[in-house]
């Protein structure tokens, strides 16, 4: 096991019992062993709960993070990446970027936002995504020339 993927192991082991330490306090309950397959069977457990939690959006936050991180371990970018744009998805200031795979390589080329991990699209959505970034560009343009501040 490479010495980054040993540390996003021991990462996300971390944050599953320190969320999963938090939910046995608060609920008093036993907490679970270590285990990082027990530990996330115990937070599905509660995850209604948790998603009630004033610190749910924290949980989601460092998930999310964890998530990235170890798919950039497990799937390092070897390719190339070209800017495209701005996200077209409403309220996000993300930008596009498409990774272009090397010849050869088992994951497809993507566009991916910059900010928000989950606005992604293969290519087969690329037009469709050509026609949405086209439409907001629009709307912002729109807004601007009718002095909205917000630019909607």
């Amino acid at each position: 096991m490479s010495p980054a993927a040993a540390e996003i192991r021991f990462a996300i082991r971390s944050v599953l019992s320190s969320w999963a330490g938090l939910v046995a306090e608060e609920r008093r309950l036993p907490a679970p062993g270590r285990d990082i397959t027990e530990l996330t069977r115990f937070l599905n457990r509660h995850l209604d709960w948790l998603a009630g939690h004033p610190a749910a959006g924290e949980l989601v936050d460092e998930v999310r993070a964890l998530v990235r991180t170890a798919h950039a371990i497990a799937y390092p970018d070897t390719g190339h990446r070209v800017r495209i744009g701005h996200c077209p998805h409403r309220d996000c200031d993300g930008d596009l970027t498409a990774l272009i795979r090397r010849r050869g390589e088992s994951h497809p080329p993507r566009i991916v936002c910059t900010t928000t991990p989950g606005h992604t699209w293969p290519v087969t959505w690329w037009s469709t995504l050509a026609r949405q970034m086209r439409t907001k560009e629009g709307e912002h343009e729109t807004g601007i020339r009718a002095g909205r501040a917000d630019g909607r």
